[in-house]
């Protein structure tokens, strides 16, 4: 079972994605996270500029990632000719303005389908902290100027989660966030990061998509992490809908063997 969370940048992601994790493991359930990487995180004792050692490590530490992972998908070129076409059908769907953000999201989405492909059909729960969703805010937004209709044949060519969540804040919170954010990055950092203009204009592309969402009649759940009390309801929320959705499967699951076995097809039982 996989779930995806979208939500502009500062929403609270990765952290709802841990939380929620967290919780489902309590209840006996595993989850999996299949998060997003942002290295400077993982460097530790954080600090308001980065030393040159450090950039080197943080540079190191972005890009060996994707090209292991590329890699990976490289020894299987037949094998993951659907990973191909995906990310190819997505980016010309909503082709980016520049060369480079064109190549760097035809191999974001190239990894991300390998990703996700490998854990569809999971009996347990999977979590992306953003995935396909997220993929096509960020080509709209770089594609710049696109009307709902590109981006709907987008939504609908793109691979589907059995449970999409969006992430809600206030834009006072999110500039907040975003702020105190680019204060502790380097000029290294911000090369590999969206500028902050970029980040706040997603927030309106997530309300187009979410809108897009519903009129193909895809079910989008609402979470928040805007404190711990929103975080601790949200969680809640979306574990019962997990549990009750995992349930559900399981029940059908049951059922479907039975069902053969009432009427099972054999030659001369008359069935043309």
């Amino acid at each position: 079972m996989i779930v995806e969370l979208f939500g502009p940048p500062g929403a609270g992601k990765t952290t709802f994605a841990h939380a929620l994790a967290k919780r489902l493991q309590e209840r006996g359930l595993r989850a999996e996270l299949k998060l997003s990487y942002r290295p400077v995180e993982h460097l530790q004792p954080p600090a308001p500029r980065m030393t040159p050692a450090a950039q080197y490590r943080y540079l190191a530490m972005r890009l060996r990632r994707p090209l292991v992972e590329m890699l990976v998908i490289a020894r299987h070129p037949l094998v993951n000719a659907r990973d191909v076409r995906t990310a190819a059908h997505l980016v010309r769907s909503l082709p980016p303005a520049s060369v480079f953000a064109s190549f760097k999201m035809a191999q974001y989405a190239l990894r991300l389908s390998h990703s996700w492909h490998e854990k569809a059909g999971a009996a347990h729960v999977v979590l992306f902290d953003q995935a396909f969703v997220q993929a096509v805010c960020s080509l709209a937004l770089l594609a710049g100027g696109v009307d709902d209709t590109l981006i709907g044949s987008a939504l609908a060519w793109a691979p589907k989660s059995d449970l999409l969540v969006r992430l809600i804040a206030p834009l006072d919170l999110l500039k907040a966030r975003l702020h105190d954010r680019q204060n502790v990055q380097s000029a290294l950092e911000q090369l590999f990061e969206p500028n902050l203009s970029r980040s706040l204009a997603s927030a309106q592309m997530v309300d187009r998509l979410s809108d897009v969402l519903q009129q193909q009649g895809r079910s989008v759940l609402s979470a928040s992490s805007v404190d711990q009390s929103s975080l601790e309801e949200s969680v809640c929320r979306i574990e019962r809908e997990v549990t009750s959705r995992l349930q559900s499967c399981t029940q059908n699951n049951a059922l479907r063997p039975a069902v053969r076995a009432v009427a099972p097809f054999r030659a001369g039982d008359g069935y043309e």
